[in-house]
């Protein structure tokens, strides 16, 4: 935090000078102290607090955005605690940093949000959910997943609060893209070591599928440890870095975007998976649609037939000089029974028949496989996984809040290159927003505890955009509030 932020004192006397000075440097002995003690005999307990009290005092000292910043590019990378995942931790430290801020009119107050009833309709379902929750083993995760969830609200609602300016929708994206590439990084690292580890009791990939042969067929899952979630990731994310390379005007941020392009289509084929393919490719005739008044015909020609080439010869050599397998051979062999595909079709009506045991308000936050005797196959399918949990009113309520952020995406313009920066980036959010409603149809991000964040970021940086570009007028604590640290 800088200087400007401080309270103002109107005579700072010299006695209160020194009794400053005597506070820092007994704090700089006692952390010395303590920090000798732990180097002789360590506790992981006292670090871990050491720690935590480093993080708060970096946290107060720099502006919100680049506390936003830096938690983007943690979120992929969290660790277990006995309370839940550091992300909770991170996500609780900013809020409380933000709301203290707030206190001293430091920050400005909280606005509401045109999503804020279907979030608050979507938290009361699913605590009313938690009736029909049958034993304690349930009870126990399904706290947990209702912990995530309500971390993810929070981490959406410190973005949207915070994010204010198109510069600092600027500043938080180009954090999302490194965050972007240091996933996409650990998922090449992957590819060529799997079953390995990367970080020893952190990051390790025995969960990777395709291992068992050692040399074929193997499908990336990076920090998210799922192959389907990390191709979703890298198709949503891969429209961001198009649109950030549009947007990048000097030479170096050309190449520095075009190389991360590169990256994300590259893991995006290491992943094997058919579904986000298709997804983007829907996405990708969707733009086309929204941008067709633009559209030259021989431009238009020229750019199908680069990006079919560069999808061909990404696959081949996927295929041929890489572990993984050939997602385009997969594409050509899927099969339908009654419109459901191959690998769905024990799923979907197993899930659908046991969304009707509870239909109103589901089983509650957790997704059970077993329940007494019975065992159910995994949804495969966002829409089928809520619907168990909460029931068909919970599941109306989660279409809704899917339906206010496609309508609040809608690009007031066509053009990537507009000088209204938000208006722009709304123009490739929406695209993302139906994307991703069309991949969700095959896999579930709720599952994940990790890849969870990344869509709630996805979903806060649509409204945040959509509320720069109708309240463009930003109050003065806010203004002040962006400072740089001295």
């Amino acid at each position: 935090m800088s200087v400007s932020l401080r309270p103002v004192r109107a005579l700072v006397r010299p006695a209160t000078r020194w009794l400053d000075r005597l506070v820092a440097a007994a704090t700089v002995v006692v952390a010395g102290v303590v920090l000798g003690l732990q180097y002789i005999a360590p506790n992981k307990r006292v670090l871990a607090s050491l720690a935590a009290l480093v993080l708060f005092g970096m946290a107060w000292r720099i502006d919100m955005l680049s506390g936003i910043g830096i938690l983007a590019l943690v979120l992929p990378f969290p660790r277990g605690t006995v309370f839940g995942s550091t992300n909770l931790a991170f996500v609780l430290l900013l809020l409380v940093i933000w709301l203290l801020r707030v206190t001293q009119r430091q920050s400005a107050l909280p606005r509401g949000t045109p999503v804020d009833l279907p979030v608050v309709a979507l938290f009361t379902i699913y605590v009313v959910s938690f009736y029909n929750v049958d034993t304690t083993e349930h009870l126990r995760r399904a706290l947990e997943y209702f912990e995530l969830m309500v971390a993810c609200m929070l981490l959406f609602y410190l973005v949207v609060q915070n994010v204010r300016t198109e510069a600092d929708l600027k500043r938080v994206l180009a954090f999302q893209s490194v965050s972007v590439l240091f996933v996409c990084l650990v998922a090449i690292y992957e590819l060529n070591h799997p079953g390995g580890t990367f970080i020893p009791g952190w990051i390790d990939f025995k969960r990777t599928v395709g291992t068992e042969f050692n040399t074929r067929n193997v499908r990336v899952g990076s920090t998210f440890f799922d192959y389907e979630l990390l191709s979703e990731y890298c198709a949503l994310n891969l429209l961001l870095a198009i649109f950030m390379f549009m947007r990048a005007g000097a030479l170096l941020g050309k190449l520095a975007y075009g190389t991360l392009i590169t990256i994300v289509t590259f893991v995006l084929f290491a992943t094997t998976t058919r579904g986000s393919i298709v997804s983007l490719a829907v996405g990708a005739v969707y733009f086309i649609w929204l941008v067709r008044r633009r559209v030259n015909a021989v431009n238009f020609v020229i750019t199908i037939a680069g990006v079919s080439a560069g999808f061909l010869a990404m696959n081949y050599y996927v295929a041929h000089f890489t572990r993984s397998g050939d997602v385009l051979a997969r594409l050509t062999a899927t099969k339908f029974t009654r419109g459901i595909p191959d690998s769905r079709t024990e799923a979907w009506p197993a899930a659908w028949q046991r969304l009707l045991e509870h239909p109103l308000i589901g089983h509650g936050p957790f997704y059970s496989s077993e329940h007494g005797i019975k065992v159910w196959t995994w949804p495969h399918s966002l829409y089928l996984y809520v619907g168990n949990n909460v029931g068909f009113i919970g599941l109306a309520v989660f279409l809704y809040f899917l339906w206010r952020l496609w309508r609040l995406s809608s690009p007031p313009s066509d053009d990537l290159g507009h000088a209204d920066y938000a208006k722009a980036y709304l123009l490739i959010a929406h695209v993302q927003v139906v994307t991703f409603i069309v991949d969700q149809i095959k896999i579930e991000f709720m599952r994940n505890p990790v890849y969870q964040f990344q869509v709630w970021l996805m979903f806060a940086f649509i409204v945040a955009a959509w509320q720069i570009t109708n309240r463009p007028l930003v109050p003065a604590a806010v203004a002040a509030g962006r400072a740089r640290p001295a």
